[in-house]
């Protein structure tokens, strides 16, 4: 492996200007799980590597008056798997973290970083996808807000321009009766996902008021399923219901066929955990059983 040039600048327009003086061919690295692998495969040869490890405002994790909250987009794996306003308000990011690899990983992880990186089968984006959190992007020319559910733009790729960074990310501020969850199926301990789901259900009278669904490793960016979402919504759910969503899901995605699993496997497991996200989320809204699978 050649060697490259490290910088570890100690704010944003640090790096930034580091960044130009690349061109924009040097490449942010946050935990940097991903990008030293691509690295000694070879897939990856930028000409520098510029650290965000120093940079002390891309940290911290706040909940305004509304409820919302925004995380450091350097915020660890590990944070989203332990802290009780995760653990305890977002049990499908926190479900999310524990499912990502090892505790060593999850240690220098960030999920900035794991957004960053555009996989389709990345951990976080299918819970934040159901959760309609946005991201903020900064550059030399300013700050700007996506929609997560805009942020990808194929394998790898995203709507970054070179020398932008993700700051933060913002979750929107949840109504009562609100379950969510988060499944993933994986070939073994540790693997990356050969499929993932999120569910986000918000419940009132017994009848499904908002539904989100999304999934990952089953198309070229992790993604909603609007159509089986507009289905449940307004629905009771109860076991009929149930009876047709993998069906539904399996319309909406589009796997391929790989060394880890086949398109026909992905396409059937996909239904499946999706339908098991949708019970769990369920359950955390009415965890005595009522109103459940009536």
């Amino acid at each position: 492996m050649k060697k490259y040039n490290y910088h570890r600048p100690q704010t944003l327009k640090e790096a930034f200007r580091l960044m130009e003086k690349y061109n924009g061919l040097a490449r942010y690295i946050a935990g940097g799980t991903d990008i030293i692998v691509r690295i000694k495969k070879g897939v990856a040869s930028p000409e520098a590597l510029i650290s965000l490890r120093g940079l002390e405002e891309l940290r911290g994790i706040e909940v305004d008056g509304a409820g919302a909250l925004t995380v450091g987009s350097m915020t660890l794996i590990r944070e989203l798997e332990r802290e009780p306003v995760f653990t305890k308000n977002l049990p499908a990011l926190s479900q999310a973290a524990v499912a990502l690899a090892n505790p060593q990983v999850r240690n220098v992880a960030t999920v900035g970083g794991n957004l960053a990186n555009a996989a389709p089968s990345a951990d976080c984006a299918p819970p934040l996808l159901a959760l309609e959190a946005w991201l903020t992007l900064e550059g030399p020319g300013g700050k700007r807000d996506v929609p997560i559910s805009e942020f990808f733009q194929g394998p790898g790729r995203t709507c970054c321009a070179p020398l932008e960074i993700i700051t933060r990310i913002t979750i929107p501020s949840l109504p009562d009766k609100t379950g969510m969850a988060f499944l993933k199926s994986v070939r073994v301990n540790q693997d990356i996902a050969l499929t993932n789901a999120a569910a986000l259900l918000v419940m009132e009278d017994g009848m499904c008021r908002k539904c989100r669904l999304a999934v990952g490793a089953v198309a070229p960016v992790p993604l909603r399923l609007k159509a089986t979402e507009s289905a449940i919504e307004g629905q009771k759910i109860d076991k009929e219901l149930l009876g047709r969503v993998g069906a539904m899901v399996e319309s909406e995605i589009s796997p391929i066929t790989d060394v880890r699993a086949s398109e026909d496997y992905r396409r059937v497991v996909t239904g499946v955990i999706v339908g098991r996200a949708i019970k769990q989320a369920l359950r955390k809204v009415y965890p005595d059983g009522q109103e459940v699978l009536g």
